[in-house]
This record gives C-alpha cells, structure tokens and sequence, in this order.
C-alpha cells in the first residue's frame, strides 16, 4: 500500500517499540502519526482511535498484538511496512499480509509466506520455504533455515537460529540465542544451545 503523505497512521500501543515503528513508517513516507494507549496517561485512549482511517498494531509481544486486534474496530486499514533496506530475493514468490512491518537490514529469500501482524525486527534472515503465521514476533537477529514453519503467536528472541524442516508451535517461546535443532511443542517454551524445552508458555 503506499502511503499518503496527508493521511494520518494511527500507532497503538505507545510503548518503547513505536518509536520505531514510527521512525519506520516515517522513512517509507508517512508524516502524521497519532499515539494511543490506555496505561499511559499524556496519551490518547484507544477508545478515542477513530473507526476507519489506517492503523499499525506496535506491540513487540505476538499475544498483545492478538489482544489489541481483537478490540478494534472493523474499518481500520492497517498498511504493510517493509524498511527500504529489506532484500526481498524473489519477490514473486514472497507473500507478506497486512499490518506486517519488517525492519531494516531483513533478507527474504524465494517461496516465503508471511502472515497477517507479524514482526520481523532489525537483520533477521528467512530462509526458502518458509511459512510465517499471523501474530508471529522475529526478534532481532533471528535465522530461519529454510522450509520452517512458525505457527501462531509464537515468539522468536532475539539471536535465536531455527535449523531447517522444523516447526515452532503455535504460542511457544523460543529465547534469545537459543539453537532449535527438533521441533517445538504448542505453548512451550525453549531456551539455550541446543534447545530444550523448562516450561509451558503461560498467556492468560
């Protein structure tokens, strides 16, 4: 979608994260941005977020995102933000959804399928193959090998490296500057080199 410079992007949370977001969409045009959050007091509510107009979910934490979606309102638009920087190899074959952001210094190789409110922060690498479900957070630095499958709200810390033909379950926990070497369970939570799963991943 590209961006209309009189048009304002709506950035909700209001946490540490939409900064860069913002410095993210300003570097791909936008110029008007309005900040919503309820816990922070000098901002506005999301109550006041106006029912149609384009939005950016910037919540680092796939379940947050998930959360806030849920509660708005159904006219919002929410653009796909790609840094300029991002190597996309073969664009074709690469599917991205809405309210999407990859951040600068991403590679993308061929047959990639990334889903709706996805993160991709700051140098991570997918490989070929790979399938990216909605909701999903890649934190900085994060390698996929190719032909790997995050399934739902997952979240991958920052360093973490997937090795090739593996699945990472939907809600699981992958900590930073962990090696997945077997494939991850629904809900768990996996930590150190190589992997091993210490606990369940608690979201209520």
């Amino acid at each position: 979608m590209n961006p209309s410079h009189s048009e304002i992007l709506h950035i909700l949370p209001g946490g540490g994260f939409s900064s860069e977001v913002k410095a993210l969409a300003k570097s791909l045009g936008y110029n008007r941005f309005e900040f919503y959050d309820d816990g922070i007091a000098y901002l506005k509510n999301l109550s006041e977020l106006p029912k149609e107009g384009m939005a950016i979910i910037a919540a680092g934490s796939s379940q947050l995102r998930l959360k806030i979606k849920s509660k708005l309102p159904p006219g919002l638009l929410y653009p796909t933000l790609i840094h300029n920087s991002v190597l996309l190899m073969e664009p074709s074959t690469t599917q991205i959804g809405k309210g999407t952001l990859i951040a600068a210094g991403s590679i993308c190789t061929t047959d990639i399928q990334i889903g709706d409110f996805v993160i991709i922060n700051l140098h991570c690498s997918i490989g070929h193959g790979c399938k990216i479900d909605d909701f999903t957070s890649l934190m900085p630095g994060v390698r996929l090998s190719g032909d790997t499958h995050i399934q739902k709200g997952a979240y991958l810390g920052s360093n973490s490296v997937v090795l090739p033909n593996l699945t990472i379950g939907e809600n699981a926990i992958v900590g930073a500057g962990a090696v997945v070497t077997k494939d991850v369970p629904a809900n768990a939570t996996v930590i150190g080199v190589p992997a091993r799963q210490v606990k369940p991943a608690n979201r209520n």
